[in-house]
């Protein structure tokens, strides 16, 4: 027993610690120790380790030790090698210096994950000092700071240096590339700053460089590449722009290469179907342009996503890509067909071509039975024609999008399709038509978890069907579907039946079938009948939206004790419920959105509103609430949008003693079409902080309002809010509530007196409408300042004096409106004043020169203002519609009218989220299963 040199009892399940007294601590001839991947966590290390003096090796990684690291290994002075590395141990700075100086004989030093916490002058010299013969360095995830001294020069036979993921915030050191003997170096995510030594690329016997994931770090290649032994070039996300020289066609030894997100540019160098060893090929998230080469047959994952590549399908021969397993192409502009034959390619699992201009007909493939296909991705195409069944005959597919594309006909498919395990399937955004067939719900032997069949022209369920309980997202929005609504399925998540011709009204038991149902959309529907109780069951209800439909009734009141809980968007706009307006909320009202617009709901607003802290939205408009300005909401500073335009509100809107704290970020007030009346208040604008930031620096312009919930299954779902936007006669929904759109409207009240001088504080203002109202005095110049303003309407009030000059400055302003007012003077002159037509000045007789064709020494008389009302109102629609439509289309054009942008935005954001639920469910299983 005392003789024994060697003991390895790594990964053996020991667990409970080793104490002083271990007959291990007997072994006076042991040379080698190996403890590694065990469980030691019980107790502190102990001592006894001190007593095997003869130990040459000794390795304790990943051992679940904790506490302090144990200085007696210092006198273990003829130690070769030693790896503590991820465990839970911490090393003082100075303690670090007594560890290592007696360990002289050291070549092996690896102390990952152990918390060293230490400066660079002070690790740098503890170890350069005192280990001269060093060949190993790993110190990754050891908390160290730079700089990376030139103390460390002297360890001339270091071969790997492993520093990653520290804090070194300091430049690689030139004398990096003078170690003869490196093989080995990884840097990545540590911070490094200034300009990576292009020398080090020419150490002749480096094997394998990760400098990744420094985006302060500048590289640069070099012109020639004569490295032949570079095996691994990693240095995504660095600073990395230019080309990739042609001249790393010469580095063969290359099986790995990873430049992801580095800001590359020019052709991928023809000299790369050289690299005969190249297995891994990471080229996504740049700029590269133009086709792409032929590649090694051996690479088995190509990452060529988010560049500028065209042309056609960028391989020929795919007989020679027999071990490919990834294929990434998408994000690019490629055109031309898919070949079938890169579907039959015997090792590839996963192929994702999404976001290309791809075209024609998927052929059937062979072999597809025998397929190790896994995930398929031909999203955001043009493809054509049906869809190929050789898709249903993929046994290991567990993933298969096809939509957005132009894919038509039936779904024909036989029900003994092949795919047991299929978890995710979107044919969405094409042209599917006839019926959903019943066997859809048990594709994948009940696996399926994800079913996307939106934007189609589908029309019926084929009946009997059932749900199978596994379906946790269901989307089958924005179809032609009638008749009886499917609501089934103990598991939904996510259930979007919205835009369809659903008729019938909601079953009474829905909340008991769609438990743990955490969206649920009906909206734009014809359904009819009453909101039944139930539906306050949905005990994990986060989004309610019923919009658009005929429902009537009241609103159960379980609905808004239900906001105590998980409800954040109640949405029921544009049906016909009536009676008052809500009930008392709850203390603790976690309601984000409410949208109550468009029905026939009377009474008060309930002061108990104030309790919804959270709430960004608030829509009351066109209904018949009788009540006065809510100034009890002002505490809620999250409040974005504000309507309560076309009810019966009366008095004045200025609260007592104003906060200075309130409504900070609200960006829409719409109080039009109600009997508000009294002065308004230079104190009322005054703390809307939002509308006075310039939108050059507020927040970036895709940024929208919505309701971002996450539950057990879907992960995260962004419920995007929107709102009206009424200028006389035009109506706009914004289907996306951008955080940079601000709008005032306060038209068709009762105010008086001055418009205050604080409304042009409001710089990022974009629609202003004070129109039909009595206020009087003249225009104030601050208006000026308004320089994102679009739209101002101040027709048909008492207006007296001059058009302000400073008003010809808005070069955004795009419709003007100040008739039937009591203006005089020139009308200012400027570029943009020169493309209003005359209807925006009617009606005041005081004023002149274009383009009203009257000189300024003209005398008019001033028409009546009941009689000139009839006849010139509908100029002026007409000319602020044109003028609406151009100015406020630079916004919202893209996100109200465009269809297909519209779309790719929904799903290049919301998909990311969907997809991690079936990740996240497969793995869930596959724990239970263990």
């Amino acid at each position: 027993m005392g003789r024994v040199v060697g003991l390895d009892l790594r990964n053996e399940s020991i667990s409970g610690g080793i104490n002083n007294s271990s007959s291990l601590f007997n072994l006076k001839s042991l040379q080698s120790l190996n403890l590694a991947y065990n469980n030691l966590s019980a107790c502190q290390i102990s001592s006894g380790f001190e007593k095997l003096t003869t130990l040459v090796s000794l390795d304790l990684s990943d051992a679940q030790l904790t506490g302090q690291f144990p200085i007696g290994i210092s006198r273990l002075t003829r130690l070769v090698s030693l790896n503590f590395s991820w465990n839970y141990l911490e090393v003082g700075n100075s303690n670090l210096k007594l560890l290592v100086q007696n360990l002289t004989e050291l070549t092996e030093l690896r102390l990952d994950g152990v918390n060293i916490s230490s400066k660079g002058e002070e690790w740098c010299q503890a170890i350069s000092s005192s280990l001269p013969n060093l060949r190993v360095l790993s110190l990754s995830f050891c908390d160290l700071s730079g700089p990376l001294c030139s103390s460390l020069e002297n360890l001339r036979s270091l071969s790997v240096i492993n520093l990653s993921h520290n804090n070194l915030s300091a430049p690689v050191p030139n004398f990096f590339a003078n170690f003869t003997n490196l093989t080995e170096l990884f840097l990545w995510d540590s911070n490094l700053q200034g300009t990576f030594p292009e020398n080090i690329f020419h150490v002749p016997t480096l094997r394998d460089l990760d400098i990744s994931g420094n985006e302060l770090l500048r590289v640069s290649f070099p012109e020639y590449f004569h490295n032949g032994s570079l095996q691994t070039l990693i240095l995504s996300e660095t600073n990395c722009s230019g080309i990739l020289p042609n001249s790393i066609g010469n580095l063969q030894m290359l099986s790995t290469i990873d430049v992801r997100n580095c800001s590359l540019s020019g052709a991928i160098p023809s000299s790369m179907a050289n690299l005969t060893q190249l297995v891994y090929l990471d080229l996504s998230y740049n700029m590269f342009i133009g086709p792409t080469p032929s590649f090694s047959k051996n690479l088995a994952h190509i990452y060529l996503s988010h560049n500028l590549l065209t042309g056609t399908f960028p391989f020929t021969h795919f007989e020679g890509l027999l071990n490919l397993v990834l294929l990434d192409l998408s994000h690019n502009s490629l055109i031309g067909s898919i070949p079938s034959s890169l579907l039959e390619l015997p090792s590839l699992i996963q192929i994702d071509l999404s976001f290309n201009k791809f075209d024609g007909q998927v052929d059937e493939f062979s072999n597809a039975s025998s397929s190790l296909l896994e995930f398929i991705d031909l999203s955001s195409n043009n493809l054509q024609g049906s869809i190929p069944m050789s898709f249903f005959e993929l046994g290991r597919l567990t993933d298969l999008a096809i939509n957005s594309n132009n894919f038509s006909g039936p779904i024909q498919l036989e029900k003994s399709f092949r795919p047991n395990l299929l978890l995710f399937l979107d044919l969405s955004d094409n042209q599917i038509e006839g019926k959903i067939p019943n066997w859809i719900w048990e594709v994948g032997n009940g696996s399926l978890s994800y079913l996307n069949l939106s934007h189609n022209h589908l029309v019926d369920l084929q009946e009997p069907y059932v749900l199978h309980p596994n379906l946790a997202i269901l989307d089958l929005h924005s179809n032609l579907l009638s008749g009886k609504i499917p609501i089934q399925g103990e598991s939904a998540q996510y259930i979007d039946f919205s835009s369809n011709n659903f008729s019938s009204s909601i079953p009474p038991t829905v909340g008991s079938l769609l438990t743990y149902a955490a969206f649920f959309s009906l909206s734009n529907n014809s359904i009819i009948g009453s909101i039944p109780p139930s539906v306050c069951n949905m005990r994990d209800l986060h989004v309610l939206d019923l919009s658009n439909n005929r429902l009537s009734g009241t609103v159960p009141s379980c609905l808004i004790q239900r906001s105590t809980s998980t409800l954040g968007v109640l949405n029921l706009r544009n049906n016909r419920l009536s009676g008052n307006v809500l009930t008392v909320f709850p203390n603790y009202c976690n309601l984000q959105t409410l949208d109550l617009s468009g029905n026939r709901l009377e009474g008060q607003i309930p002061k108990s509103l104030s309790n919804c802290r959270r709430l960004e939205v608030l829509n009351l408009g066109n209904n018949m609430v009788s009540d006065r300005f809510p100034c009890f909401l002002e505490n809620i500073s999250s409040l974005h949008v504000l309507v309560l335009r076309s009810n019966r509100f009366q008095g004045d809107i200025n609260c007592q003693g104003e906060n200075n704290q309130s409504w900070w970020n609200l960006q829409i007030m719409d109080l039009a079409s109600n009997n508000f009346g009294g002065t308004l208040s230079s104190g009322f604008f005054s703390n809307w902080k939002a509308m006075m930031i310039d939108n050059d620096n507020a927040q970036p312009k895709f940024n929208n309002l919505g309701y971002l919930y996450f539950s057990e299954y879907t992960a995260g779902y962004y419920y995007s809010d929107r709102v009206n936007v009424i200028y006389k006669g035009i109506e706009v929904e914004l289907v996306k509530v951008l955080t940079i759109f601000t709008s005032i409207d306060l038209s068709s009240n009762r105010f008086e007196g001055k418009i205050p001088d604080t409304v042009g504080n409001l710089k990022s203002l974009v629609l202003l409408n004070l129109s039909h109202n009595d206020l009087e005095d003249s225009i104030p110049t601050s208006l000026g300042n308004l320089k994102k303003l679009e739209s101002l309407d101040l027709s048909l009030n008492k207006l007296t004096g001059m058009i302000p000059t400073q008003l010809a400055s808005l070069t955004f302003l795009s419709v003007l409106n100040v008739s039937y007012n009591l203006l005089v003077g020139r009308i200012p002159t400027g570029s943009q004043f020169q493309t209003f037509s005359e209807a925006s000045f009617l009606g005041n007789p005081g004023l002149c020169s274009f383009p009203l064709n009257t000189s300024c020494n003209d005398t008019r008389v001033a028409p009546n203002f009941e009689d000139g009302h009839s006849t010139s109102e509908s100029e002026v629609y007409l000319s602020a519609a044109l003028g609406f439509i151009v100015g406020l289309g630079i916004i919202i054009w893209p996100l109200v009218f465009c269809r297909r942008w519209r779309r790719w935005y929904y799903k290049h954001v919301d998909r990311v989220f969907l997809r991690r639920i079936i990740q996240r469910r497969v793995y869930r299983n596959s724990i239970r299963q263990l």
